[in-house]
C-alpha cells in the first residue's frame, strides 16, 4: 500500500465530501424581497432572514418588493448573490406620451418618472399611451409603438390623458415597511419572542398563550398602495410564514388606518381575511375581501392587524414572502 503523503492526501480527498450532496442543493437558495436597486453597480439590497444586505446581482427587472432568489454559500450559508426574480417581469410596459416624437425621440412617463427614448416608427399622440421596451435592468430603452388598441374611438384631438379614460391591467408586489407585535401586558412593542422561530426581529403575533397576555400583530404599508393610483383593485393575496414553534395556527387579519406603527395598541375595523390552519414552519395564504381591497385603494386602510384568537407568530419585516402583498389592479392607460 502506498502511504506516501501525496497518495494519502488523494485518498482523503476522495473520502471526504467536497461540497453539499445533491439532496442538499435546494437549501442553497433562499427567497428575499427587493428593497433597493443600484443598476449601475449591479447591486440589489435584499431583505432576508429579518435583515437586509447589498448583494451583487445578475441583470433583472427588479423593483421594490419583488421576490428574488438568493444564492447561499455552501459552507457558511451566508447570502452571496441575487440570481434573479421569482416571477420574471415583462420586457415592456405602457408609458404615457408627454412630448414628441422630436428628432426620433419620444418623452414618456412611467411610474411618475420621465424618460426620453428612441422612437423609430409610430404615430404617437401626446396624452395617449405607448409600449416601451425595457433593458435587462428594467430601464426604458425604446418605444415599440403606440397603444392604439386602448385609444377611445373617434378621438381626433389626442383626447384626455390615458386614451380617453381607458384602463389597463397592472400588478404590484408590495412588502410591509414596518411590522411588530403589541403586548398589552407590558404596554410595549416587540417584547414577545423577537428573533425566534425564524420570524425576524419584529414578528407578528396574535392570540394569548404561555403567559404572553393578549398579543396584537401589525404590518404597515404606508402610502405604497394608494400611490399606485389604481382605478380598481381586482385582487390582493398574501402569504404568511408560521413560526417553527411546534404549533399550528390560523392567521386572521383586519385593515387598519395606520400605515406606520402607532405608539400604542394598533386599531382595526371592517372585514377580515383568514388563512386555513398553518403548520409549524409552514406558509399559508389568504385573499382580501372586496371591501378590504377598496379600503386599501382609497387609503382608508394602510396597514393590517392580526386579530385571530389562535396563538401564533408569523414572519415580519424582511422575512418574505410573509405579509408581502400581491396586487392585481387597473390603472388609467
Amino acid at each position: 500500500m502506498d502511504i506516501s503523503p501525496l497518495n494519502l492526501r488523494g485518498q482523503l480527498r476522495k473520502a471526504v465530501p467536497q461540497g453539499p450532496a445533491a439532496e442538499d442543493d435546494a437549501t442553497l437558495i433562499a427567497t428575499g424581497s427587493v428593497y433597493e436597486v443600484d443598476s449601475a453597480a449591479g447591486l440589489v439590497r435584499v431583505g432576508l432572514r429579518g435583515g437586509d444586505v447589498w448583494l451583487p446581482a445578475v441583470a433583472g427587472r427588479y423593483s421594490f418588493g419583488v421576490l428574488v432568489r438568493v444564492l447561499l454559500d455552501a459552507t457558511s450559508a451566508r447570502p452571496v448573490a441575487v440570481l434573479g426574480t421569482v416571477n420574471p417581469a415583462a420586457p415592456f410596459v405602457l408609458g404615457l406620451v408627454t412630448a414628441g416624437p422630436t428628432a426620433g425621440v419620444l418623452t414618456v412617463t412611467i411610474e411618475e418618472t420621465s424618460y426620453d427614448v428612441p422612437a423609430p416608427t409610430g404615430a404617437y399622440v401626446v396624452g395617449e399611451s405607448a409600449w416601451i421596451a425595457l433593458d435587462d435592468w428594467g430601464t426604458p430603452i425604446l418605444a415599440i409603438g403606440p397603444n392604439s388598441s386602448l385609444d377611445s374611438g373617434g378621438s381626433s384631438g389626442g383626447g384626455a390623458p390615458g386614451g380617453g379614460g381607458s384602463t389597463v391591467p397592472a400588478s404590484a408586489t408590495i412588502g410591509p415597511q414596518v411590522t411588530g407585535t403589541w403586548r398589552s401586558a407590558v404596554s410595549r412593542w416587540d417584547s414577545w419572542n423577537p428573533g425566534r422561530y425564524g420570524l425576524g426581529s419584529t414578528p407578528i403575533y396574535q392570540g394569548d398563550n404561555f403567559g404572553s397576555g393578549p398579543l396584537v400583530g401589525f404590518a404597515g404599508y404606508g402610502d405604497q398602495i394608494v400611490n399606485l393610483g389604481a382605478v380598481s383593485i381586482v385582487d390582493i393575496t398574501m402569504q404568511a410564514k408560521k413560526g417553527a414553534d411546534g404549533l399550528s395556527a390560523s392567521l386572521v387579519v383586519q385593515g387598519s388606518a395606520s400605515g406606520s406603527r402607532p405608539g400604542g395598541a394598533p386599531s382595526s375595523s371592517g372585514d377580515t381575511a383568514a388563512t386555513g390552519s398553518i403548520g409549524s414552519g409552514k406558509t399559508g395564504s389568504l385573499t382580501f375581501t372586496a371591501a378590504m381591497r377598496e379600503a386599501f385603494r382609497t387609503g382608508a386602510s394602510k396597514g393590517l392587524v392580526a386579530v385571530g384568537s389562535d396563538y401564533g407568530g408569523f414572519g415580519g419585516f424582511g422575512v418574505p414572502p410573509s405579509f408581502v402583498l400581491q396586487i392585481s389592479y387597473t390603472k388609467t392607460a
